[in-house]
């Protein structure tokens, strides 16, 4: 069953003004006032969601390649595989065999 076959989506509303106020606080240089612990709480709720949905057999991409750097991503992924304690070339070798 798709996304779209399930009925309303209970977090799109939220996600889109969540992402809407985020961005407006990037412009507006107002992340200082953001607590480590939120931005914690929304990287994790996201990254739970979407392996959650990957696993599940949902083939689409994180986001579009217009909506991020390669800086952000780069800052991103080197501070996750930090926390669980992942090489980037175990994290290669992960990929190739889940592609085998």
């Amino acid at each position: 069953m798709s996304a779209s076959d399930a009925g309303p989506d209970p977090l799109a509303p939220e996600a889109a003004r969540i992402l809407e106020q985020v961005q407006s606080l990037i412009a507006g240089e107002g992340v200082a006032g953001v607590s480590d612990r939120a931005a914690q709480d929304l990287l994790l709720a996201a990254v739970r969601l979407f392996a959650a949905k990957r696993d599940q057999g949902a083939p689409f991409p994180a986001f579009a390649a217009d909506q991020v750097t390669a800086t952000d991503v780069a800052i991103t992924c080197v501070a996750m595989t930090e926390v669980v304690n992942l090489e980037l070339f175990e994290l290669a070798l992960w990929h190739g065999w889940s592609n085998v």
